[in-house]
């Protein structure tokens, strides 16, 4: 009997800073999702144009309303469970896909506009420079 082949490796994911991600909303109309759970979402959010919430607890079965034919950013409060987000989208065959380092905590420390109150969220962030846009 012949075992099933391991899938290959995926390579490393892609990741920006806030910073970078507010450039790729601006010049390329990236999507930004965030999978923290409803009730952290509606508590606070980023305040962009285009941002969608799928819960993690919900992504195996709603990724696919995620585009593929747009750059998406996965957001969480401190960007490991988005990170989680971005290798499972980068296995189902999304190619523009990048997760924001620090997540939302850092986004918060650089100044960035929310909707809700960001006094009670938790910063735990160094205040190390930003990625490059890659």
């Amino acid at each position: 009997m012949n075992a099933a082949a391991a899938p290959a490796p995926l390579p490393h994911a892609k990741e920006c800073c806030p910073t970078s991600t507010r450039k790729r909303i601006e010049f390329k109309h990236a999507l930004l999702v965030d999978v923290r759970e409803k009730d952290e979402f509606e508590k606070l959010a980023l305040d962009v144009p285009d941002l969608l919430n799928i819960p993690l607890s919900d992504f195996e079965r709603r990724f696919k309303e995620i585009p593929r034919d747009r750059q998406v950013i996965m957001v969480s409060a401190d960007g490991h469970d988005s990170l989680r987000a971005t290798y499972y989208l980068m296995r189902e065959g999304y190619e523009d896909v990048l997760n924001m380092t620090d997540g939302i905590a850092k986004w918060i420390f650089r100044g960035f506009p929310v909707k809700g109150d960001s006094s009670e969220f938790k910063l735990d962030v160094s205040a190390g420079g930003c990625c490059s846009a890659s």
